[in-house]
């Protein structure tokens, strides 16, 4: 009897690591069985697809000035960080400042969306509370958000824009909280990460559903379909039916059970999805991602989902060092895995009902520290799609200059745009009611435009 226990702790161990988070969908089950609300035709399918560039993307490397005199304040500012003139891929139009801009030259995949109308640049966007100046910046004379420069805490500020909660909510949960009835019957959260547990998708009602880059993830004590496991199967079953005294192992077991239904339930309905024509030109990690997302949005009828908001992270960003080789590679992976995945979403014609949209901690320092940028504040953002008003360059662009209008010191650049304006707008179109819209970004009643009008 010894032996089994132990076998049977050594079993639980190694399943909490494959199921439990999966089975954080469930923690919506409840209240969605509860919802008496409308079911949402598939006709009003939206979904969301947030890149987070974990360590943050140099912005001032992605989107350079390509007239004369301003790629010249670049080139000073940024020295042997600055890209040479002749490698810029031009993009049509000119920002606010009146420049003309191109991309990085390992974006020419970028360049192509851009210039086809699917994809725009959101200008000099992160985290703020209320509008601020170089001068109210040196002088403290406005609220600041929290421990600028710091990754964990301006990742967190990102996710949530809530400033001393102690128990942040994520502005994707806090919409599938509100948005809860388009999914009513649907067996999984709103929220689908591709990147583990985060705080992004996180809200009071809900939690993500979290999936591998290759799909759903099963457990890899037994297969179902093998021989050998069919003993086990059995075991498992009657331990997650039990009733414990424990009401932790007792919740353990409901959810632990749960996950593996879950697991057999969706990698069913991802298994009926047909092989895509489209194919990456370079696989990789994030063309395998949003391979995966594809399959699950060509699986909305069957898994009754009418809205989704998916969640990847993509680390190396924090270029400290080696700037100019690293930047240049992890462009040119995020340029391919982007134009790869507008293609499938045309395959499966929803272009204009899916729109991927880049995130980061934030941006990186003007100057250069040898080889590489440090932590900086304002940061250029893309966002991709059928529904976005391409082509155009959104927000206030900043002056590239040390001691200039937004240079907050080393050229940290004072965002112009504020996290709240961005996520806003991208909430707006996804259905979101004004409302709800002006509860889930509390800092949003301190600025004018509330709608950078990039999405139709």
């Amino acid at each position: 009897m010894s032996q089994f226990k132990s076998k049977r702790r050594d079993f639980l161990k190694s399943f909490v690591s494959t199921t439990l988070g999966g089975a954080g969908a469930y923690a919506s089950l409840s209240s969605l069985g509860m919802m008496n609300a409308f079911a949402q035709s598939n006709n009003d399918y939206k979904a969301l697809v947030c890149l987070f560039l974990g360590g943050g993307n140099d912005g001032y490397n992605t989107i350079i000035p390509t007239d004369n005199s301003a790629y010249q304040q670049y080139s000073d500012a940024r020295g042997p960080l600055a890209i040479p003139k002749g490698q810029v891929r031009a993009i049509q139009g000119r920002a606010s400042d009146g420049n003309s801009y191109g991309v990085h030259p390992s974006m020419r995949e970028v360049q192509e969306l851009y210039n086809n109308g699917d994809l725009c640049f959101i200008g000099n966007v992160g985290s703020l509370i209320e509008p601020i100046t170089r001068d109210n910046f040196i002088s403290k004379n406005k609220q600041l958000p929290p421990f600028l420069f710091s990754h964990n805490n301006q990742t967190r500020f990102w996710q949530s824009l809530d400033i001393d909660v102690p128990r942040p909510r994520g502005w994707a949960g806090k919409m599938a909280d509100a948005m809860m009835a388009h999914n009513q019957d649907s067996p999984i959260s709103m929220n689908i990460s591709v990147a583990g547990q985060n705080l992004f998708q996180s809200g009071n009602r809900t939690q993500p559903y979290i999936m591998s880059r290759k799909g759903v993830g099963r457990m890899n004590l037994f297969n179902r379909d093998r021989r050998r496991d069919e003993a086990r199967i059995p075991v498992f079953e009657e331990m997650m039916s039990n009733s414990y005294q424990n009401i932790y192992a007792n919740e353990y077991a409901k959810t632990a059970r749960r996950a593996e239904e879950l697991s057999v339930s969706v990698g069913a309905a991802l298994d009926e999805v047909q092989t895509f024509t489209t194919q990456p030109a370079q696989p990789s990690a994030l063309t395998d991602t949003f391979s995966t997302i594809a399959k699950v949005i060509a699986a909305r009828s069957t898994l009754k989902m009418s809205r989704q908001i998916f969640f990847v992270s993509l680390g190396g960003w924090d270029t400290h060092n080696d700037q100019l080789s690293r930047h240049s590679e992890l462009l040119s992976n995020l340029s391919k895995g982007l134009k790869y995945f507008y293609d499938l979403t045309k395959e499966l014609n929803v272009a204009n009902k899916v729109t991927t949209f880049t995130a980061a901690d934030f941006g990186r320092t003007l100057s250069s520290n040898g080889s590489g940028s440090d932590h900086g504040w304002g940061n250029h953002h893309l966002v991709m799609g059928g529904a976005v008003q391409g082509r155009r360059i959104y927000g206030e662009m900043p002056e590239i200059a040390f001691g200039g209008l937004q240079d907050a010191g080393r050229g940290r650049l004072v965002p112009t745009t504020s996290i709240d304006q961005y996520a806003a707008t991208l909430a707006s179109w996804y259905g979101l009611g004004a409302s709800d819209v002006a509860e889930i970004f509390p800092n949003l009643s301190n600025f004018n435009n509330v709608d950078l009008g990039f999405l139709s």
